[in-house]
């Protein structure tokens, strides 16, 4: 379900991009830029990353938000839900990560949340569908036999009331970020949102212990 806030912020946003989308010259591109920025800093979102200053970033941002506002509470966890706790799931988002650390070079949040993926310590969560899970790794022997796992059930909650509570704000409004990564206020373990596939998720690993 999403709140007053985000649904002023949905309505601001889809008529931003409506207009993005309908020009293409130079001086156009400078305001789409600036206006896709100021949009997923206005959800916390890391403007300065260039996979999130684009069209398609927005869009699926937009699309999560646009099924909230349509749905009232569930407590149950429709099709789309149930797919973050399938081997299907867990394979895509393994390349994903391979994909990812390939681009960073030999260190960096790719490498650490992969790490993390094959010593069963990644927790993937998707609020807006109440589910949350300990990812696997499928490549491991003792799993080649697993189609899914059971998911824990949490709270269903919009994005902005997820992140706002897990999350901590900087004074630009930003998500405030360690180390390049975000910190889960509840846990303290390192965190991640963005896109895995076409859908957003909250993915938390812990930190590396102190030397």
């Amino acid at each position: 379900m999403v709140s007053a806030v985000d649904s002023t912020r949905l309505v601001s946003a889809q008529y931003a991009l409506k207009n993005l989308r309908s020009s293409d010259d130079d001086s156009s591109q400078d305001r789409q830029s600036s206006s896709v920025a100021s949009i997923l800093s206005a959800y916390g979102l890391d403007s300065s990353s260039a996979s999130l200053l684009s069209n398609q970033a927005l869009s699926g941002l937009l699309d999560t938000l646009s099924s909230q506002s349509d749905t009232s509470d569930r407590t149950d966890a429709t099709e789309d839900g149930a797919a973050v706790t399938s081997a299907s799931f867990m394979s895509m988002l393994k390349e994903q990560l391979q994909d990812a650390a390939a681009a960073e070079g030999e260190s960096g949040k790719a490498h650490d949340m992969l790490a993390a993926l094959e010593a069963g310590t990644l927790t993937i969560t998707d609020p807006t569908q109440g589910v949350s899970i300990t990812a696997w790794d499928v490549d491991d022997p003792d799993e080649a036999d697993t189609e899914s796992k059971a998911g824990k059930a949490i709270d269903v909650s919009g994005w902005s009331d997820f992140l706002g509570a897990h999350l901590e704000r900087g004074a630009d409004g930003a998500f405030v970020k360690e180390n390049g990564s975000y910190v889960d206020q509840t846990t303290d373990s390192n965190a991640f949102f963005g896109l895995i596939g076409s859908n957003y998720y909250y993915l938390s690993w812990p930190q590396a212990a102190s030397t």
